[in-house]
């Protein structure tokens, strides 16, 4: 079972960070970039915490030519991934996919070396593991795949719904629901995420917030979540994700019908039992408008 999160009030103030995966094309095939600090004796995508006013994006333009020595082109962005430090923050670190265009490496104070990978070599090479999704999130969008990942959450534990008297819709998480939450969002934040949507009942915003929360994001509901709405909204709402790692919680009644129609579809891989059990995911993954995988994880 893995680690639970600790309370928020147990966390020092959370570090905000930017950083890149910075490629580069040779005969028609991406490098990535890692760079190597010895101080740590790691290797990792360029990143560095936001100076005083500074938005991410300049926070990543600007740490990835002081580390590496190479500016470029800041394509789109990958997506925020948190994780707490040795001296217990929150640390959340915003990625940029960055084309180089101009390389002029010295060594300095942090990095004394860099050097370019093939996307396999460079997820092996990478210290860190999530530094693997953001490379491989980053080189579909380099190859122009137009990939779209939905994290597709059924919400946590709320409860015996036959006890609850009030409006359904307001109706929270149980004890063991938070529980699944902590979950939930251990799982989840070390993956890099655009966005995090939500249907519009509390069980399902409490579900995700946590995890917007530390990567320092939103949470948005989406009528195409709620427990009445149609199939065909929900798929239209996931098939409009190009290009993004999305967080979307919705209800048992939403989900079951998606994921049935999916495993009927055979042009669509469906890995995976047909359950959606509270505190599950369905990680539906969407090419140019098209459902092409889904893949089950259980609940912790």
């Amino acid at each position: 079972m893995a680690k639970l999160l600790r309370r928020e009030s147990d966390y020092l103030p959370t570090i905000w960070a930017a950083g890149a995966a910075v490629y580069r094309m040779r005969n028609g095939k991406p490098e990535i970039l890692l760079t190597h600090r010895p101080r740590y004796d790691d290797w990792s995508l360029p990143k560095g915490k936001l100076n005083r006013g500074e938005g991410f994006r300049d926070c990543a333009e600007r740490e990835t030519e002081e580390e590496s020595g190479v500016t470029g082109v800041v394509e789109d962005l990958i997506g925020t991934v948190g994780y707490v430090t040795g001296a217990g923050n929150n640390k959340a670190v915003r990625y940029w996919l960055l084309q180089a265009k101009d390389e002029s490496f010295k060594p300095n104070q942090e990095v004394d070396k860099i050097r370019w990978f093939r996307p396999n070599k460079a997820m092996d090479k990478a210290t860190y593991s999530r530094d693997e999704a953001i490379i491989a999130a980053a080189v579909d969008m380099a190859m122009d795949r137009e990939p779209g990942t939905v994290y597709l959450v059924r919400h946590a534990h709320a409860g015996e719904k036959k006890k609850w008297r009030k409006a359904d819709v307001v109706r929270p998480i149980s004890k063991k629901g938070h529980e699944q939450v902590e979950e939930l969002t251990t799982r989840l934040v070390r993956t890099p995420i655009t966005e995090v949507l939500s249907s519009p009942s509390l069980r399902c915003e409490q579900s995700v917030a946590p995890l917007a929360a530390r990567l320092g994001l939103k949470v948005r509901t989406a009528q195409a979540l709620r427990r009445e709405s149609t199939l065909d909204k929900t798929l239209r709402l996931i098939r409009k994700n190009r290009g993004k790692r999305t967080v979307m919680c919705a209800h048992g009644e939403t989900i079951g019908p998606l994921i049935e129609k999916l495993a009927a579809d055979p042009k669509v891989d469906v890995r995976g039992p047909m359950e959606w059990p509270k505190g599950s995911i369905w990680v539906v993954t969407t090419r140019k408008n098209r459902i092409v995988r889904a893949r089950y994880v259980p609940p912790a």
